[in-house]
């Protein structure tokens, strides 16, 4: 649940990788469920989304889609 953990590995890959994209987890909610409110993240990010204990009452969640260019 640690930036070190999560967001900065994310992070170091696409420098690593620059034929992929970070896609807005947020957008693709809500396309596919329009219904459904899209969770707040804990870190405030609309491009990842974080759930911890203290926030969603979960175990520790991170969640990031990527998408390679062509």
């Amino acid at each position: 649940m640690l930036p070190s953990e999560n967001r900065d590995q994310i992070e170091a890959f696409l420098v690593r990788h620059p034929d992929f994209k970070l896609l807005p987890w947020r957008q693709l909610w809500e396309a596919a469920l329009p219904e459904s409110k899209a969770l707040a993240s804990a870190d405030g990010s609309n491009d990842t989304l974080l759930m911890t204990p203290l926030s969603h009452g979960t175990d520790g969640f991170f969640v990031s889609v990527l998408e390679r260019q062509s």
